[in-house]
């Protein structure tokens, strides 16, 4: 069922394949996982050096104009990339940005939840064999 590889032969069965000269941007030819292939929708300029940079990112998320899901996703990677390279104070300014979002979005899905009263199925009365 599952076939049990060492790294070594993890690593050399998915070997990264890099993009040819002239191969399109999106091609599933090539395995490219740092390049930004579409930065279209990419946040530029943010940074988590200093509690300064955090909040100026934070600041940069909030202005993007981004849809709230984008900001949010942002705002995660942000942290999780601070959290790793073991910048707490940094990290926690994001997080902060994050539990100020999940407020907002716990605001619109109840602002959007159906009346539960017109969910409920009738029940139905079955009568006694």
């Amino acid at each position: 069922m599952w076939e049990v590889l060492s790294f070594k032969q993890f690593v050399e069965k998915n070997a990264r394949i890099p993009r040819k000269k002239g191969q399109p941007a999106g091609s599933k030819k090539h395995s490219d996982l740092y390049t930004d292939e579409n930065p279209k929708g990419t946040i530029h300029g943010l940074k988590f050096a200093t509690v300064k940079d955090a909040e100026a990112s934070v600041k940069k998320i909030e202005s993007s104009g981004k849809k709230h899901a984008h900001k949010i996703q942002a705002a995660i990677a942000m942290e999780q990339r601070a959290r790793v390279m073991g910048k707490t104070a940094e990290a926690a300014v994001y997080r902060r940005y994050i539990e100020k979002m999940k407020k907002i979005t716990k605001k619109k899905n109840e602002e959007t939840k159906p009346d539960s009263k017109r969910l409920k199925k009738p029940e139905v009365q079955t009568a006694d064999y």
